[in-house]
């Protein structure tokens, strides 16, 4: 029996997500939370799921954008 697998998309304040990652994610099995990393209490959430065995993704702004 596999894990189900879980993983956290994170993206800086400003920095737009990856139109179909969550739903294609999700499509394949895992688990996703999508966090916007805007104010303090965002980084709360993020070591909560880092702790629940989320493997974290981190989105980056395009280069040249």
């Amino acid at each position: 029996m596999s894990a189900t697998r879980r993983v956290v998309l994170v993206r800086p304040a400003g920095v737009a997500g990856i139109d179909g990652l969550g739903a294609a994610l999700r499509a394949a099995g895992a688990e996703v939370r999508e966090l916007e990393l805007a104010r303090a209490g965002d980084h709360d959430a993020l070591l909560d799921a880092l702790e629940q065995g989320y493997m974290p993704v981190v989105l980056k702004t395009p280069a040249g954008g």
